[in-house]
């Protein structure tokens, strides 16, 4: 899906469940591109070189499915069912990437995580994907641009007033608080 400015909001926002349908979030990783990628920058594992600043999000979604079952064209249609991000504290691509940890906390309460290499080859597969599907059209990543590589746990739904943290060490975190 494409994300819009709009859709932007930084960690702290308190936004009310009731703009949403059928909230649910996802805890992620995403990046700032510093240049288009190139072949050469998906051949060692890791970070690719193309990646200058990477940051915990938290993704919105109006999760709402009519077909049954849902289908890859309903989910397109609803631009994948994308309803905005939080970003979270910005760090640069780390030289020695160390075990990297993203853990999704609701009131203190942690309801999903992962870590280690899983991340750094979501952010990896993520981008060949984009870069691959985007030329079919003639178009491409650019310097500048924030991309969201997609989450490992699941997603989770806002169903009551609360707060979400997504804690991303090295990367840092982000915060939100749902009202109704």
């Amino acid at each position: 899906g494409r994300l819009y400015k709009s859709e932007q909001h930084v960690s702290g926002a308190c936004l009310k469940r009731g703009n949403y349908s059928n909230l649910a979030i996802e805890g992620e990783l995403a990046v700032i591109l510093g240049r288009t990628p190139e072949p050469s920058d998906f051949t060692q594992p890791g970070i690719p070189a193309c990646v200058s600043y990477i940051m915990p999000v938290i993704e919105l979604h109006n999760h709402v499915m009519h077909g049954t079952p849902a289908s890859a064209g309903e989910l397109i249609a609803n631009n994948a069912i994308h309803a905005g991000f939080i970003t979270g504290d910005i760090s640069e691509r780390p030289e020695g990437h160390g075990k990297p940890e993203l853990t999704i906390l609701i009131d203190g309460t942690v309801v999903g995580s992962c870590e280690g290499q899983k991340l750094f080859e979501t952010i990896q597969s993520s981008l060949q994907w984009l870069q691959a599907t985007l030329k079919k059209t003639d178009e491409h990543l650019q310097e500048g641009q924030i991309i969201l590589t997609g989450s490992i746990p699941s997603l989770i739904p806002i169903n009551q007033r609360c707060t979400v943290k997504i804690d991303a060490p090295p990367f840092g975190e982000t915060t939100a608080t749902f009202v109704d």
